[in-house]
């Protein structure tokens, strides 16, 4: 670019002048060249000249807009701004010279190591760039070009190309969360993790930032290894509590998984703990860490009387129960740990008193609890394995390892007033895990709930999550299978509820015999859990407030369906479960069914006895397609219960056909778990029989109303209560809507001959309004007596003492 400036009244002046690149002052110069034709045009004596080289290497874009003004805030010079394209970027001895000043003068002016920081991550990013661009030239690959250098760079990286082949990691444009791994050389264990991380991907949206610490070796290459990592780089090392906090102002995900980088991930890791955030209440969650030998590492940690800390869990099996469910630690490690970034700002990062090491994880946790009023959970359905003392090593005498006897003063003096309710260390260690526990609660259930099956598993999963609303540690027993039930023990586990399960115990007895602290609370679930287990209860915790819970009266169930079958086994059966259920009811404290009307059977037979009508929850779905919109019946219920396999045949075999005499088209859907043949014979081309449904809500969704044709049974119907929250009206028998005090605008729903199920079913197909009004009361009346607020109260009644 080249130009000229005078000044007619001063011609023998020299003017200065300013050029701006986008808005951008990029230099200052004397207009003072000389130029010929300036002085055979009279312009004095044509010393007003200017000229600049290699303007393109300052331009940040193809194409800006170059401004040359008059010094001091001067006019632009005639013919000024005008656009420039960048050239191609060729480095001529002028460009070279300026990016080699650009550079060294960052260098000059560096006043402290963190200084450096930022013309060291330039160069390496021109590195790899340079790298990055020769491939593509060649076709080949970045760390391949690399290695093709002269020199100890070329070297190395063709060492690296050996060991270390690329790495392809998940990028995200608007990541949920930002993994922030410091790194001080030790480059394969940063290539182990990065590797663990990319074989274990994850539901949510997350970004890798890699802090390069300070390293010398192949770390210095990373970008070529890590593809879509982001590499932050610090000229010295810092330690890890700096180079994290470099990461986390580098980070841009909502949350900050912080994870050392001598960790390998499994899969899981990452969607579990940032799941535990839909809890508004927790701070900060932290991984079970597995050892190198396959035991736990560490699954949160406590804090002794004197700031001493203890690995919880450490050397143990990592699927005893005590290790399995989410829960309160005083802290968890910073080799994994997550919490919200703007939490993470608000209280400054982690405090550089702390620096460069240790004690600065167990500090935030006590922050966040203390200042912030938020938990501190470990999430061991999070696992990461951990090669521990990988980067600091295991001496605590030297190295950086040194720090933890250093810090454990200054956190014991910061956090003194507190830990005065601490034990010493090693004393109680279980009862110290458990440090938040105020109320202890035992539910025990005939099996581990499962809820997308059946109604009874609904109910049990519901009350366990009220529990815990009431202050209660909930510890889960299952009566009659002691196995790990998968997904659905991890349901529970998720939710911070210890579940017992074998090898670790075998029996119902066993467990409530090994309880590590007396319960204030045994919660037994179902007549035949309650039956052997009551007296049991009472003999060992006689101050336990111990609640039976009917789910519905089994003998009500056998006696009514004798009565329609004729079955006198049933009749047999029934007297026999009566017996043992009101014997239950007896010793108990407290007695909960969920229907009236099973609530007044027992105060007939038990006068006196404390009963509670304690429904559970039931969220309410705001459906996707209006009623009016829809057509088919459905059928809902686990065929596992009798009244049910008897419920659908009778749908198919005695309703339906009344239906369809006026509306031939119309589908009929049977869905539920266990179907037994007799029913899946029922398919035909207007009758479907898909089974087992995990969600229900898409099935819901294509059905003008639902059946529930039983002839027998006893409790509230979880069939009748699905379909109403899903805005599904229900045609329902008299049994059906047992318990229920519909509204008015539902009555005319209940009826008991097939003939006016028949009947309703074609209304409700045939009158848009009619369907659209009984969907919205559906909904009004599930919301009002099955919301979380409601069932609360009553549940919390049924838990006092008389």
């Amino acid at each position: 670019m080249s130009g000229w400036a005078w000044c007619p009244e001063e011609p023998a002046a020299t003017v200065q002048v300013e050029v701006f690149i986008g808005g951008r002052f990029v230099l200052r110069l004397a207009a003072e060249t000389y130029r010929d034709d300036l002085r055979r045009t009279g312009y004095g004596t044509g010393q007003y000249g200017f000229s600049v080289a290699g303007l393109g290497v300052l331009m940040e874009a193809a194409r800006e807009l170059v401004s040359v003004r008059f010094a001091d805030g001067g006019a632009d010079l005639h013919g000024s701004p005008r656009p420039m394209e960048a050239p191609a970027r060729a480095l001529d001895g002028s460009t070279a010279r300026a990016l080699e000043a650009a550079v060294g003068g960052a260098l000059r002016a560096a006043t402290s190591p963190d200084g450096l920081d930022a013309p060291l991550d330039l160069v390496a990013r021109l590195l790899t760039d340079a790298a990055a661009a020769r491939a593509a030239l060649r076709g080949t690959d970045p760390l391949d070009e690399m290695a093709r250098a002269d020199g100890p760079l070329g070297a190395l990286a063709a060492g690296m190309l050996a060991r270390f082949p690329p790495i392809a990691l998940p990028t995200a444009n608007a990541p949920e969360v930002s993994v922030v791994i410091p790194a001080h050389g030790k480059f394969e264990l940063t290539y182990g993790c990065l590797r663990a991380i990319a074989a274990a991907p994850a539901a949510a949206q997350f970004e890798v930032v890699l802090v390069d610490d300070g390293s010398t070796d192949e770390t210095l290459l990373a970008d070529l290894v890590f593809r879509s990592a982001r590499v932050i780089r610090r000229a010295t090392a810092g330690g890890f509590l700096r180079a994290a906090n470099s990461g986390a102002s580098a980070a841009r995900g909502t949350h900050l998984l912080f994870l050392n980088n001598d960790t390998e991930v499994v899969p899981g890791w990452l969607d579990e703990l940032l799941g535990t955030f839909a809890d508004p209440g927790i701070g900060v969650a932290g991984s079970k860490l597995i050892a190198a030998d396959g035991r736990v590492g560490e699954c949160g940690g406590i804090v002794g009387r004197f700031g001493e800390a203890m690995n919880w869990g450490a050397g143990e099996d990592p699927e005893d129960p005590r290790f399995g469910h989410l829960r309160d630690a005083d802290y968890v490690s910073g080799a994994a740990l997550m919490i919200p970034r703007a939490l993470f700002e608000r209280l400054g990062g982690f405090d550089e008193a702390f620096a460069p090491g240790y004690y600065e994880d167990t500090d935030l946790c006590f922050r966040v609890r203390e200042h912030a009023g938020l938990r501190v959970v470990v999430q061991p359905l999070s696992r990461v394995l951990h090669l521990e003392g990988g980067t600091a090593g295991r001496d605590t005498g030297a190295g950086m390892k040194r720090f933890q006897a250093i810090n454990q003063p200054v956190f014991y003096r910061r956090w003194r007033d507190v830990l005065a309710g601490h034990r010493p260390v090693g004393e109680e260690p279980q009862l110290e895990a458990e440090r938040q526990v105020t109320r202890r609660a035992v539910f025990v259930d005939e099996v581990v709930p499962t809820p997308d099956r059946d109604a009874g598993s609904n109910a049990a999963f519901a009350h366990m999550r009220l529990l815990q609303s009431l202050g209660y540690a909930v510890t889960f027993v299952p009566s009659s299978n002691p196995a790990h039930q998968g997904c659905y023990t991890e349901a529970l586990q998720r939710l911070g509820i210890a579940c017992l399960h074998a090898p670790h115990v075998m029996s119902v007895e066993q467990a409530l015999r090994r309880l590590p602290a007396a319960p204030d609370l045994i919660y037994l679930h179902r007549g035949p859990v309650a039956a052997r287990y009551a007296a049991l209860a009472r003999e060992l915790y006689p101050d336990a407030h111990l609640l039976y819970s009917a789910a519905d009266l089994h003998f009500l169930r056998l006696t009514r369906e004798a009565e329609a079958t004729g079955d006198a086994v049933r009749r047999i059966e029934a007297a026999r479960s009566e017996t043992a259920e009101l014997h239950a009811a007896r010793l108990a404290d407290s007695v909960v069914v969920h229907s009236p009307a099973e609530a007044a059977i027992l105060a007939e037979r038990l006068p006196g006895l404390r009963v509670h009508v304690v429904p559970w929850t039931v969220e309410v779905h705001a459906p996707a397609v209006p009623v009016s919109a829809r057509a088919g019946v459905g059928f809902i219920g686990g065929y596992g219960h009798r009244p049910n396999v008897d419920a659908a045949i009778r749908l198919v075999r005695e309703v339906m056909p009344g239906a369809w005499a006026e509306l031939p088209d119309v589908p009929c859907l049977l869905v539920g778990a266990d179907m037994p043949r007799e029913v899946a014979i029922l398919a035909g081309p207007r009758v479907e029989t898909p089974g087992h449904v995990p969600d229900l809500a898409p099935v819901l969704a294509r059905l003008r109303c639902t059946a529930a044709p039983l002839r027998y049974g006893a409790g509230i119907k979880g069939k009748v209560l699905a379909s109403l929250a899903h805005g599904v009206p229900c045609v329902m028998s008299t049994i059906a809507a047992e318990g229920l005090d519909l509204p008015e605008a539902l009555r005319w729903l209940v009826v008991d001959s097939a003939g006016d199920m028949a009947d309703r079913i074609i209304a409700l197909h045939r009158d848009d309004a009619r369907a659209e009004a009984a969907s919205a009361a559906g909904s009004d009346y599930v919301r009002e007596r099955f919301g979380e607020g409601a069932v609360l109260r009553a549940l919390a009644a049924a838990t006092l003492p008389a």
